[in-house]
């Protein structure tokens, strides 16, 4: 637990909540860790936040803070406050108030090595989403407000756990605690990834994950349109923000991953920021417009009451 490194601390936080005979009803199951708070407390929690990553992502390394360009011979020691995680590190701090919880779940690019044949199943957004749905309600989500952040493909499991629980009677209290959705560079409508997939070696067998991110994909504005029903006759809210620099995929290929066009769901406010797709959830520091305006939006949506 006095690990410096996150993921170590974060691990032994998981296991010591699952010991803990005093809080049996919340139990975290393989790939759902709490970021905050991590010892027991007194302090009431007023509301869960939710951070679900996108393809290649994970629990901790895609809520890092923005790594910095250093010059040639600086010396590292003058960066002694770079986070490696900033939900537990800042707004944990800003929110004490709150539970911070981070998902994790594997994805890949190809399907190049050989594979059980009941991968291609697991890997599907129907399946993953309904998996963690089951996770978190594990975790006691849906016992108090929820605001949930999610990148890239994140962002479409959210959608399709939100979709899936509201069809459940025993997932009923998810559905009407969920407060806000943050979305970050979520391809609604798709993704440029997938069309490139024959340029690229890499991509020569594209993964289930990959497919299911195809550009005007109708199971895609399927699911937008189905979820934006939902979240209007929910009165949920809505954030997005967007990229708007190409991103360096391998050592060839310079890709604009999630256009804005993508990005922007069309409801809630629409934030375009000067940042690749990698670094459109790693704020640089607290000043960010993306910390800010996400610090904000969870302020406003679970400790002030606006709607």
């Amino acid at each position: 637990m006095k690990s410096p490194y996150v993921i170590q601390s974060s691990h032994a936080a998981r296991a010591l909540a699952n010991l803990d005979r005093d809080s049996a009803h919340e139990k975290y199951p393989d790939g759902v860790y709490v970021l905050h708070p991590q010892y027991r407390t007194s302090q009431p929690i007023k509301a869960d936040v939710l951070f679900v990553h996108g393809l290649l992502g994970a629990a901790f390394k895609t809520w890092r803070q923005q790594d910095r360009d250093e010059p040639l011979g600086e010396s590292s020691t003058q960066h002694d406050d770079y986070t490696d995680c900033w939900p537990k590190a800042w707004l944990a701090a800003d929110c004490p108030g709150l539970r911070v919880i981070s998902v994790e779940y594997d994805t890949q690019l190809s399907e190049w090595k050989s594979k059980c044949p009941e991968d291609s199943n697991r890997k599907s957004m129907a399946y993953r989403s309904d998996e963690l749905l089951q996770k978190l309600k594990a975790a006691g989500v849906g016992e108090r407000p929820i605001i949930w952040l999610s990148h890239s493909m994140g962002g479409l499991l959210v959608k399709k756990i939100l979709l899936i629980a509201s069809k459940d009677q025993d997932m009923q209290d998810i559905v009407k605690n969920t407060q806000g959705v943050a979305f970050y560079s979520v391809p609604h409508f798709g993704s440029r990834l997938a069309e490139y997939s024959v340029n690229a070696r890499l991509f020569l067998f594209p993964s289930v994950e990959v497919k299911e991110l195809s550009k005007d994909s109708p199971a895609l504005k399927e699911l937008n349109n189905e979820f934006l029903q939902f979240a209007k006759t929910k009165d949920i809210k809505i954030i997005n923000f967007a990229e708007t620099l190409p991103t360096r995929i391998g050592s060839m290929m310079k890709l604009h991953v999630v256009p804005v066009e993508s990005a922007d769901i069309g409801i809630g406010d629409l934030i375009p920021v000067e940042v690749n797709h990698l670094n459109i959830c790693k704020p640089k520091n607290k000043d960010s417009i993306i910390y800010r305006q996400t610090l904000q939006f969870i302020i406003d949506r679970t400790f002030t009451g606006k709607k």
